[in-house]
């Protein structure tokens, strides 16, 4: 089982990113890749996305955890704000964890906004960076399935950062302002 490596200890971060042949998509290397990317994503309590850099390989694919997504459609318009508007509401299980192989951007918005950003490879490190409101990606899926997935907010935030891992750039390069996580006073 692979791990999520810290800056000090992974190279790839810096690389830029291989495509990965679509004949190769369902084989075992990626399959297996890819399994251990969602395992490790769901042991993370705060991580939300990941780049197959951040786990020592320099491919083009990253993951974006069904945590994310269900948090992404909670903060749609088109939901209602209270349990008042549906009293009897069942949430439903989160969204599966989506996989972007070879993901390419389609569209970004000009206008940004400043957004607080993390990463799983930085760990206890915190920052502010301008990322653009809107986002499209064209990508595989594990299937090898070619799709586009817009999306505006965290969704297009989470979209930018990982793009970034595929290219070697970290977010603190591209921080306006850094600082260290608040330590835990709670035992």
């Amino acid at each position: 089982m692979r791990t999520i490596l810290p800056l000090d200890k992974n190279p790839a971060l810096r690389e830029e990113a291989r495509e990965i042949p679509v004949a190769d998509i369902g084989g075992k290397k990626i399959r297996t890749l890819i399994a251990d990317m969602k395992a490790l994503l769901a042991k993370e309590e705060y991580g939300v996305a990941l780049a197959a850099s951040q786990v020592g390989e320099p491919l083009k694919l990253f993951i974006v955890s069904g945590r994310a997504l269900a948090r992404d459609s909670r903060n749609s318009p088109d939901e209602p704000k209270s349990d008042e508007v549906r009293p009897h509401r069942i949430e439903p299980p989160p969204p599966l964890d989506e996989v972007y192989i070879n993901p390419e951007f389609v569209k970004i918005s000009k206008k940004k906004a400043e957004k607080h950003e993390g990463c799983l490879s930085i760990r206890g490190k915190w920052g502010m960076v301008p990322r653009a409101e809107k986002a499209s990606v064209r990508a595989y899926d594990e299937n090898g399935v070619r799709f586009t997935r817009g999306a505006s907010g965290f969704l297009a935030h989470i979209f930018q950062h990982e793009m970034d891992h595929l290219q070697g750039i970290l977010y603190t390069e591209k921080a306006t302002e850094l600082y260290d996580e608040e330590p835990n006073n709670e035992k």
